[in-house]
């Protein structure tokens, strides 16, 4: 009996089976542009200056091992903004917004009232954000500093 090798399709067909699926390269990672992102991003430091006038850790809002500094000291817990008591009213008056691949770079001001104690605040902030595995958007970093008259 004599020897005849496999065709070249039964060859492609069982070496092809055998390695199980293909590892496909991830491709590159998302590209976002400041006018998709500004008003989600917007949104979140929103959330986060509402939160800190009502004392409330929002933790969904930041990245856990985030970064906070308010007036040069380091904050862990609300208010993590400079200037911001209980109550009053918050709102941010500027903002310039930079996208630098998957990284967020906001510069901002913002102001605090309390009309009932007569007092009002105006701050500056720079945070750094990054977006979320599931959607979304989280604070890595955030420096805030009242403004000096």
């Amino acid at each position: 009996m004599r020897w005849t090798p496999p065709s070249g399709i039964l060859v492609l067909l069982v070496a092809g089976g055998c390695g199980g699926q293909a590892a496909v390269p991830p491709g590159p990672p998302p590209v976002y542009s400041p006018g998709v992102v500004e008003e989600p991003i917007t949104a979140v430091l929103l959330a986060a200056l509402d939160a800190d006038r009502r004392f409330l850790t929002v933790d969904s809002l930041w990245d856990p091992d985030a970064s906070v500094v308010a007036d040069g000291s380091a904050r862990y817990a609300p208010p993590r903004f400079a200037g911001i008591d209980a109550g009053g009213e918050v709102a941010i008056t500027g903002s310039r917004l930079e996208v630098r691949q998957s990284l967020v770079w906001v510069g901002f001001d913002y102001r605090w009232i309390s009309i009932r104690d007569g007092v009002a605040r105006e701050a500056k902030a720079t945070a750094l954000l990054t977006p979320r595995e599931n959607g979304g958007w989280k604070i890595v970093h955030l420096h805030t500093s009242t403004t000096r008259e």
